[in-house]
C-alpha cells in the first residue's frame, strides 16, 4: 500500500513538472508572437501573388487574443487564437475589407523561427500561402 502511495505521488509530481514545462513553452511562444509588429512578406492565393496588396499593413498580436492590422490611415481590428497542439493560428477580422478579409482562416504553420512564420490554408479549394516577418 505504501509503495502504491509513493508511486502515485511520484506520478503526480511528474505530471505537475510536465504541466509547468508546457506552460513555460507556451509563455515563450506567446512572447515571441506578441512582442513586436509583423508584416506580410508574401501572400499567394493559388497562383496569384497578392503580396503588394498587404504592403501598407503591419500587424500587432496582443496577449488577450486581439489583433490589429495598421496602415498610416487605418486600423482593422480582429482576433487570433493559437493552438500549439495543431501548430495553427486562427485569425478573424470581422469588420475589415479586402485584402484583410483574406486572412480570416485557420492557418497551419508550416515553418517558423522567432522572426518569421510560413503558414497555409485552403479556402474554397484554393491553397493560400502566407509568409509573415517581424519588423
Amino acid at each position: 500500500m505504501k509503495k502504491l502511495a509513493l508511486i502515485s505521488m511520484a506520478v503526480c509530481l511528474l505530471m505537475a513538472c510536465k504541466k509547468a514545462i508546457d506552460e513555460k513553452k507556451e509563455e515563450v511562444i506567446l512572447n515571441a508572437i506578441t512582442n513586436g509588429q509583423w508584416y506580410i512578406y508574401s501572400f499567394k492565393e493559388g497562383d496569384v501573388d497578392l503580396s503588394n496588396s498587404f504592403s501598407p499593413y503591419t500587424f500587432q498580436f496582443y496577449r488577450d487574443g486581439k489583433l490589429s492590422g495598421f496602415t498610416t490611415d487605418t486600423e482593422d481590428k480582429g482576433t487570433w487564437v493559437g493552438d500549439v497542439n495543431t501548430l495553427s493560428i486562427t485569425t478573424n477580422f470581422p469588420a475589415a475589407g479586402e485584402p484583410i478579409t483574406k486572412l480570416n482562416a485557420v492557418w497551419k504553420i508550416t515553418n517558423n523561427t522567432w522572426d518569421y512564420v510560413k503558414a497555409e490554408t485552403t479556402v474554397q479549394g484554393t491553397k493560400n500561402l502566407l509568409h509573415l516577418k517581424k519588423k
